[in-house]
């Protein structure tokens, strides 16, 4: 009779044991070696979410406020040395033409302080719109973790100055044309209710005057984000801002009104801290009454305030211009997930400094 299988071990079937640790035979597909930011220590992954000034993630106002003043800290060479230097060289032109403009004796004292200032506000202009750009660059660089200096801000923007400036004319004339429009309405609606009576009328004037005005500044703070998306998307003038109009839309464009403004308050306060004091102790130094008409067209006095103005806006500037850059970049953070962009750039550069 013949066994059955497994009949030669005593009747047990051996059991199925796996096979030694090893290669498995047969073709195998390779091995994708991991990202190389998946190779960085653990300490570095973890400031990924925050390589630099800020938190790539929606910011609050702390953040944006935080964030500026912690890139001129970390970089001041970039930021306040950069202002200094560009403020400076225009300093000598602004304070020679305001002294031009205060030696018209045709004109009351007044009359030539008033024009004296438009001109230096018009150098100022001038040299606010090439320190915005490049400060808007120096905190692009430094929501990544990146410290850039003054030559590589003006390698890396010197092109884009022309539609910086461009920016500049663009705003100047919408909002020229909007106040113009202001004071007319005004004026008609005044010219209107003066059958009425005549003090109804200036109320109603001054009231509608003020609310365009309000009008005026609203349009203007929602532009000022123009010069950013000129810097960094490099687009011309005119797009930057329909681009700077169009991330403002809705309930965010007041939330950048509200926080440029309370910006420009600070920067205000701040200027008139510095500037006040100044000017006291120089004309009672000088013998002259600081409200007086002599103070106003002094040589001395016009070139305390440009020097003033100098130190004053080599930290005003900087930080007027990182609150822009910050704000833009939480716009598009809010409306076009540019957090995960961010992410990812910071993931490369991280990634680039461990080679």
């Amino acid at each position: 009779m013949s066994q059955p299988p497994g009949s030669d071990h005593g009747g047990q079937v051996p059991r199925w044991t796996p096979p030694p640790p090893g290669p498995v035979p047969g073709p195998q597909a390779p091995q994708q070696p991991a990202p190389a930011w998946q190779q960085l220590p653990p300490e570095q992954l973890a400031r990924l979410h925050q390589p630099g000034v800020v938190p790539l993630r929606p910011l609050t106002l702390g953040d944006v406020f935080g964030g500026t003043l912690q890139t001129m800290r970390r970089n001041p060479s970039a930021t306040v040395g950069t202002a200094f230097l560009v403020l400076a060289v225009l300093l000598v032109p602004s304070y020679l033409a305001s002294l031009a403009v205060l030696r018209v004796g045709s004109l009351a004292a007044e009359d030539r302080y008033l024009l004296s200032t438009v001109v230096s506000t018009l150098f100022l202009a001038l040299a606010s719109v090439a320190l915005t750009g490049m400060i808007v660059h120096v905190v692009g660089e430094a929501v990544l973790g990146d410290r850039v200096g003054l030559a590589q801000t003006w390698h890396a923007v010197r092109g884009r100055l022309p539609a910086l400036l461009g920016v500049l004319v663009l705003m100047s004339l919408v909002l020229t044309v909007l106040a113009v429009l202001a004071v007319v309405a005004a004026l008609l609606l005044g010219w209107a209710l003066s059958s009425v009576g005549e003090v109804a009328a200036i109320v109603a004037g001054v009231l509608v005057m003020l609310a365009l005005l309000l009008v005026v500044a609203w349009v203007g703070v929602r532009l000022s984000l123009a010069p950013a998306a000129v810097v960094l998307e490099r687009v011309g003038p005119w797009r930057g801002l329909r681009r700077a109009w169009r991330l403002t839309t809705g309930g965010q464009g007041w939330r950048v009104v509200g926080i440029t403004l309370l910006a420009g308050i600070l920067t205000t306060m701040f200027s008139s801290m510095v500037q006040f004091p100044v000017t006291l102790v120089l004309s009672a130094l000088g013998g002259l009454d600081p409200f007086g008409d002599a103070s106003l067209v002094s040589p001395l006095m016009v070139g305390t305030d440009h020097l003033v103005q100098l130190v004053v806006n080599a930290f005003v500037v900087p930080f007027t211009a990182g609150v822009t850059a910050l704000l833009y970049l939480d716009q598009r953070i809010r409306r076009e997930g540019l957090d995960s962009a961010l992410v990812q750039a910071a993931q490369a550069r991280a990634a680039a400094r461990t080679r």
